[in-house]
């Protein structure tokens, strides 16, 4: 694998790694409605299973 490969792989990790970051804390969103619509998302969740 040359240099460059490798930097693109990291390159891309970390985009990956901002946008999940910015799916649970919007970046418009204070951390309090952030912390809402996490706990909303967790009871939806968790309404299927045994």
């Amino acid at each position: 694998m040359s240099k460059r490969s490798k930097s693109k792989r990291f390159i891309q990790q970390s985009v990956d790694t901002v946008e999940k970051h910015d799916e649970r804390i919007p970046y418009h969103m204070t951390y309090a409605e952030a912390e809402e619509r996490k706990a909303k998302q967790a009871v939806e969740s968790s309404l299927g299973g045994a």
